[in-house]
């Protein structure tokens, strides 16, 4: 079933228009993906109903709180939306305008708090696209005239051979609470229940709708193990997704360490989370029922868990090994055969070398590695440089580097400057990375005689873009 449902998702939205969608001024558009009852048409705009119930303490102190998620819209597949959106926001009020994607299996996370006129990066490939709203007043209420996705859209053919690579969903070994506060509202507008099913991570960017499991996490402890919806931000922090590489907040972190923990164990940050000094380490707030669906005992509010994130690959299954910290392979990538004739070069071996400055790291590519850093246009502040190196038995090669597809939220250059250096000279190739990712790119066919050598800078005719260092290709 799962490969018949892959093979319908990637096939059935090809003659999809590409014109923006736009959620105009329009009382049959809003009503027909309204969320909640929390919301009310007024003059054809989306605002606060005037009884609206307050807002949950994650957002802070607001008197009046709303949630919008829009319809979901099938498109044809693409890595990136432009979001334009406009409303009137009064003093003490405030409108927050989040996006993702689906890729016909599941989720990416939330990108949040959109900007009017902001390209966001998807962590999927998206073939449908999808925007919240949450709506937040203490006397007079926001008024949201329209919100409009504009997706750059990939070829057909990258978008199938990424989503074939898809990962297993990781999973790590972190400490967690029992939710209880029975009667509350959550994030998502739920009223917490006794026995409830869900769990509470500490960010927004996998929170779930009101009843939906967009976000699932596996739970599992001692032989026991379960799936519950993601419901609820909290408990330590609100801007924590330590599951990520690329983290909204305590980057510094590795993957898969919380920050309640590292305050708590590791004196980060003075013991200070974002909510206060950290009594007791706890990364997840677990439902009642679900606690109990566990095996723990109601009263043991402290326990240690397994918790998989299963919005970021497939399912393990009940109660996967543990990763340790700071691995983001719950798998070892397969062994590719290149083709022959070939010797490749990759950014982690011996023959790869690099400057010693400020480089980042990102778990995707070949052999799920690769580095980057931020382009520049200014030639007195480029500083890093990399450079790939090989014996070669005398003779012509084509030369080919690979362009990694890696979600990082930036946005890729469209100029990095590769040097080939070979038998007659250097020659100079400007490789567009926007537009090849997840592609070999080759740079031409060139004489060497005893030894192959390509570089990259920083340096290109961008400023602030991702320029990505991965693997490099002779083939005689």
């Amino acid at each position: 079933m799962r490969h018949i449902a892959r093979f319908l998702a990637l096939g059935c939205l090809l003659a999809v228009s590409m014109t923006p969608i736009r959620a105009q001024a329009n009382p049959t558009l809003w009503a027909a993906a309204a969320s909640t009852d929390t919301l009310v048409l007024a003059s054809g705009q989306l605002t606060l109903a005037p009884n609206a119930a307050q807002a949950a303490a994650v957002y802070g102190s607001y008197a009046r709180f709303g949630m919008f998620d829009s319809a979901p819209q099938s498109i044809a597949p693409a890595n990136q939306v432009t979001v334009t959106w406009g409303a009137t926001v009064p003093a003490a009020a405030s409108v927050r305008v989040d996006v993702r994607g689906f890729n016909g299996q599941r989720w990416s996370d939330w990108t949040l708090d959109v900007q009017s006129g902001q390209t966001v990066a998807f962590t999927t490939i998206a073939r449908q696209i999808q925007y919240r709203l949450v709506l937040l007043a203490n006397e007079a209420a926001p008024v949201v005239d329209f919100v409009q996705l504009a997706p750059n859209t990939l070829a057909e053919s990258a978008a199938i051979r990424i989503m074939e690579d898809e990962p297993i969903a990781p999973t790590y070994h972190i400490r967690a609470t029992r939710m209880g506060l029975v009667g509350d509202r959550t994030a998502n507008g739920h009223i917490i229940q006794p026995n409830d099913w869900f769990v509470s991570l500490p960010s927004f960017r996998s929170l779930s709708s009101r009843g939906g499991g967009e976000y699932m996490a596996r739970l599992s402890y001692r032989g026991k193990s379960i799936v519950v919806p993601v419901w609820e931000v909290g408990p330590w922090n609100i801007h924590d997704d330590y599951w990520n590489v690329e983290r909204e907040k305590f980057g510094d972190l590795p993957v898969g360490w919380p920050q309640d923990h590292a305050a708590y164990f590791d004196g980060y940050n003075g013991g200070w989370a974002e909510k206060g000094r950290v009594r007791f380490p706890t990364a997840a707030d677990v439902g009642d029922g679900a606690w109990v669906a566990l095996g723990i005992p109601f009263n043991d509010e402290q326990e240690e868990l397994d918790i998989t994130f299963l919005w970021l690959g497939r399912d393990p299954g009940d109660n996967p090994d543990p990763m340790p910290v700071g691995s983001v392979t719950p798998e070892p990538a397969p062994i590719e055969e290149l083709p022959a004739g070939t010797i490749q070069v990759d950014n982690q071996g011996e023959q790869f070398s690099r400057s010693d400055v400020v480089w980042y790291e990102f778990s995707c590519g070949k052999n799920r590695h690769s580095f980057w850093t931020f382009s520049t246009n200014k030639p007195e502040e480029a500083v890093n440089n990399a450079r790939w190196t090989t014996p070669l038995e005398a003779g012509e090669y084509s030369v080919t580097v690979f362009v990694p597809y890696c979600p990082n939220g930036k946005s890729d250059t469209t100029s990095a400057r590769y040097v080939v250096q070979h038998a007659d000279g250097e020659t100079q190739v400007v490789v567009n990375q926007a537009e090849h990712a997840g592609n070999w790119v080759e740079l031409g066919r060139y004489r060497f005689d005893g030894t192959g050598s390509v570089s990259l800078s920083d340096l290109a005719d961008d400023r602030m873009k991702a320029i990505w260092f991965d693997s490099v290709r002779w083939t005689k």
